[in-house]
């Protein structure tokens, strides 16, 4: 074991491992730092659904990027991740990383230019190496959230498979070397200001004589950084727990600039306590009819977005009553009825917490029921009373309200017709969602090059970034997969730029 290597990377998630990966294929050896145990070790690539962005067409899935990005990220970064995410399933196989993907989708936002440029891709294969489309009926997007019965559920590859995958590519290159439990503290600079290297938690330094790549993730689990940064201070996130802000830390200590420290991916999300750990769940609102209401009671945006898992719902959110000077938002609050009680588990047994073992989401929601996490009653009013919704007759109006839309086909918030099931199969449910997702993206401001820049967008020598960490997302998420895609592409940008640059 050394404490020196061409290049270093702080932190073992997929921008990491496409750093390494890519580096050790130059024939440059390669230390990568982990703060979590290996045994413990849940990057967000592992809790995720393992899918991932890729482009058929350079420019106008650059100009879609930018678009999406809403002036937050300079159109020479959107175009870098195109032109690598054009070539990201080639990379992998040429890489060694042994998965197999299938295109599923387009961009989440067809009404903005360009968005059937990107495309987002699914595992091609079940865990007994049967073909999705062959194996069961409906789309493997289907089988990824969790409705397909448990047999099902236990072959869907999700992005442990991604992980387990790369973890192998990366530990076939005898170039890499991974520390475990080496949170970095403080990043080193010669005399000269270039970054050259780390000091670990215990004061041990590691040094990179090409390069030092941040690969640290984000700021969820840092509830300082959220309150300060976040538009909202009541987020909450289910990626990787280790992600706590150190890499923002770390590129302020050598002057980096700061980028959209404000957005994040997410949705509505369901977060609840149990004997002192809490733990946050992204929510599954189908099948059966469903309906969000706010504090007060009231219906306040088309829900059908949430069930579709739409990255951009959590800032229906974020209105904020300036007479009561509070969020009436937050908590909202999920109504459903026995129809989808009885489906399965309300959230994914595929990925997140459960899908990494952490924890065991009952089939039926009856232990998260006695649990107190949902509410029941034998009307809407009642199911919501208990939950915490301060007017319950308000509730029993909006669900009368939307079953009349059921009946109509036409829904005030425009709501398509084929998501309008009525809610009239007792008992009824209730569960508080919260503003939140998988992870923040702000961070370390960089360049096409993944290069951290200062305040005046001069590159800090030595030092680099990619993934979660000051990602190339800006105000919308442009489609499922971004965040894998993201980190793929810039994990290899960073190791090739910091490879071509002068010792």
């Amino acid at each position: 074991m050394t404490d020196s290597a061409d290049l270093l990377v702080i932190g073992f998630g997929a921008a990491g491992a496409a750093a390494a990966i890519t580096a050790a294929d130059s024939d440059a050896s390669v230390i990568v730092l982990e703060k979590q145990e290996e045994e413990w070790h849940s990057p967000s690539t592992s809790m995720s659904g393992g899918v991932i962005m890729g482009v058929n067409d350079v420019d106008a899935a650059t100009g879609y990027l930018d678009r999406c990005s809403g002036g937050l990220i300079p159109v020479e970064v959107s175009r870098a991740w195109a032109t690598y995410a054009a070539g990201v399933f080639g990379w992998l196989s040429d890489s060694g990383v042994e998965v197999s993907y299938r295109r599923e989708g387009r961009g989440e936002h067809p009404t903005i230019a360009g968005f059937e440029a990107v495309e987002y891709w699914r595992h091609a294969t079940l865990r007994d190496g049967s073909p999705v489309t062959a194996a069961y009926e409906g789309s493997s997007a289907q089988l990824a959230l969790g409705t397909a019965g448990k047999a099902g559920e236990k072959l869907v590859r999700t992005g442990l498979d991604l992980w387990r995958a790369l973890t192998k590519a990366v530990a076939a290159r005898p170039q890499v070397e991974v520390r475990w439990q080496s949170p970095g503290q403080r990043l080193l600079t010669d005399d000269a200001g270039r970054v050259v290297g780390v000091e670990v938690a215990g004061g041990q330094r590691f040094y990179g004589r090409r390069g030092v790549v941040l690969t640290t993730g984000g700021f969820e689990f840092d509830e300082e950084m959220k309150a300060n940064f976040l538009r909202v201070r009541s987020a909450h996130f289910y990626g990787n727990a280790g992600n706590s802000g150190d890499g923002v830390r770390m590129a302020q200590q050598v002057g980096a600039d700061l980028w959209h420290m404000n957005t994040f991916v997410g949705r509505g999300v369901g977060h609840f306590a149990l004997e002192g750990t809490e733990y946050t769940f992204i929510m599954h609102l189908r099948p059966g009819g469903y309906v969000i209401v706010d504090g007060d009671g009231r219906r306040f945006a088309n829900e059908h977005n949430q069930a579709e898992l739409r990255h951009d719902f959590w800032q229906e959110f974020l209105h904020y009553d300036s007479e009561r000077r509070d969020y009436p938002r937050i908590p909202s609050y999920w109504l459903f009825d026995s129809r989808r009680m009885k489906a399965g588990a309300l959230t994914s047994t595929t990925h997140g917490l459960v899908g990494i073992g952490r924890y065991d989401w009952s089939h039926t929601n009856e232990k998260e029921l006695a649990q107190g996490w949902l509410t029941t009653g034998d009307t809407p009013a009642e199911a919501a009373r208990a939950a915490g919704v301060r007017d319950p007759a308000r509730v029993a109006d909006e669900v009368a309200d939307y079953n009349r839309a059921c009946e109509s086909g036409v829904d005030r918030l425009g709501r398509p017709a084929e998501s309008l099931v009525p809610l009239d199969a007792p008992p009824f449910y209730c569960v508080p969602l919260f503003p939140g997702g998988s992870n923040t993206s702000g961070g370390p401001r960089r360049d096409e090059h993944a290069r951290v820049l200062d305040p005046q967008r001069t590159p800090i020598p030595g030092l680099y970034a990619a993934g979660e960490l000051g990602q190339a997302i800006g105000e919308l998420y442009p489609a499922d997969g971004c965040n894998l895609s993201e980190a793929l592409c810039f994990g290899r940008i960073a190791a090739e730029t910091a490879l071509r640059a002068r010792p």
